[in-house]
């Protein structure tokens, strides 16, 4: 007989100190986070991630396979600056222990108060941010799907189909990514997974989820394997992402693709426009890595010379 520990279920669905902070903070006119599109009371409602906090705001990661998504909200921009960096240190230490997380990804879109080159960032050692956009269909209903290359047909994905999936992110994302293992919930949060075979080999997929607006669906990932044609598979994934929303009548769909993927043929057909911008920072999770990372940038110098007249 196994007794169950009420106590640690209360734990789990306590509010908590990060809930707390998030009331407080996020009924304020001038808030900073680093995304302005997401919903923080969806996220610190979960009941599992991870988190970190100061008196001003906190820190909290979602383990994403190897990659622990990061949020952040602060009161003021001088609490970002002076605590970002020991949080993402704590909040690593956390990862390394608790999941399969090895890097840190943080999205930034809060672009109205970047306050320039956002000091932040560099402090807390993130690599050089990727620029990211985002292109948005308004509505699908009105626009000619592209025909199916000869030889390139799309599936629902299920979960049997994971490795394969796995395989093919990681093919396209080279050595220095840290893309398998799928994350836990990789099939039960997606509307819909398509999986992009060519002449029967595994060619893409895609996969798409809620958007932030009333009927709209979002593509969060979309990736085509390497070793095949791009165009038909693309034109192939896309044409199936939209006729699955065509049944739930969905209207907007948006799709975040790297920045100069705007003049892409397929997309103007589609109707997809520029509708934002965003930059991803990545940095390792483990902080003994990154100040290992640090120290490399530091070059030692002493300087010999006469001073006021004397050595």
């Amino acid at each position: 007989m196994v007794t169950p520990d009420y106590t640690r279920h209360q734990q789990d669905v306590a509010p908590g100190l990060v809930r707390d902070l998030h009331e407080t903070i996020g009924t304020k006119d001038n808030v900073f986070h680093n995304l302005v599109d997401v919903d923080y009371d969806a996220i610190v409602s979960r009941p599992r991630f991870l988190s970190t906090q100061c008196d001003d705001g906190y820190v909290v990661g979602l383990p994403y396979g190897r990659h622990l998504r990061v949020f952040y909200e602060f009161d003021v921009i001088d609490a970002v600056r002076q605590h970002l960096p020991r949080l993402l240190n704590e909040l690593g230490e956390l990862a390394m222990q608790h999941s399969d997380a090895e890097i840190m990804v943080l999205e930034f879109n809060d672009f109205p108060r970047r306050h320039a080159a956002h000091p932040a960032m560099q402090g807390a050692e993130f690599e050089e941010p990727t620029e990211v956009m985002v292109a948005r269909c308004n509505d699908i209903r009105e626009v000619e799907l592209p025909e199916l290359a000869d030889g390139v047909s799309v599936r629902e994905a299920k979960a049997a189909d994971a490795d394969t999936i796995a395989e093919i992110e990681e093919a396209a994302s080279g050595e220095s990514a840290m893309a398998p293992p799928l994350p836990d919930d990789f099939f039960s949060d997606a509307l819909w997974v398509g999986l992009a075979e060519a002449n029967g080999e595994a060619a893409g997929f895609i996969r798409v989820l809620d958007g932030p607006e009333r009927r709209s669906l979002a593509m969060e990932e979309f990736v085509i394997h390497p070793d095949q044609d791009a165009p038909p598979v693309s034109a192939a994934l896309l044409r199936g992402a939209i006729e699955r929303a065509r049944e739930d009548d969905v209207r907007r769909l948006s799709l975040r693709v790297a920045t100069e993927a705007f003049s892409d043929p397929l997309l103007q057909a589609l109707d997809f426009r520029h509708v934002g911008d965003s930059v991803i920072y990545q940095r390792p999770a483990d902080p003994a890595e990154v100040q290992r990372l640090h120290d490399e940038k530091i070059t030692t110098r002493v300087r010999v010379g006469k001073i006021f007249g004397r050595f």
